[in-house]
């Protein structure tokens, strides 16, 4: 991965998480009777079925629903999108893990806890 590249992944996942972020806490504020479980769970179908999605990240949408992934936390839910519309997995180690802990200071910086694995 180009140096470029690499540093756009990053702003990328910093910017995934405050989003997520923001409108996890206005679909809580909203509806407070929601689990974060439920919330999470909601707001990766919105984003995955309301976003141009183009081809690839569409097939990766799909195969993620098929695997039968919880998407059952806030910090998931990033996760998940990482994956789909970045295309980085657990597989890609180190990159994988970077942004792993982007999005786990992120979320924390905002007032989340992120689930014990």
């Amino acid at each position: 991965m180009g140096l470029f590249n690499w540093l756009g992944k990053r702003g990328e996942a910093r910017i995934l998480a405050r989003s997520a972020s923001e409108a996890y806490l206005k679909h809580k504020t909203q509806t407070p009777e929601l689990s974060e479980a439920e919330i999470a769970q909601k707001l990766f179908m919105q984003r995955c079925s309301s976003r141009n999605l183009n081809k690839a990240e569409q097939l990766r949408f799909e195969k993620f629903l098929e695997t039968e992934k919880e998407v059952n936390s806030l910090f998931n839910l990033c996760l998940a999108m990482v994956h789909i519309l970045l295309n980085i997995t657990e597989a890609d180690g180190k990159a994988y893990q970077t942004l792993r802990k982007i999005i786990e200071e992120e979320l924390t910086l905002m007032g989340h806890k992120i689930p014990s694995v």
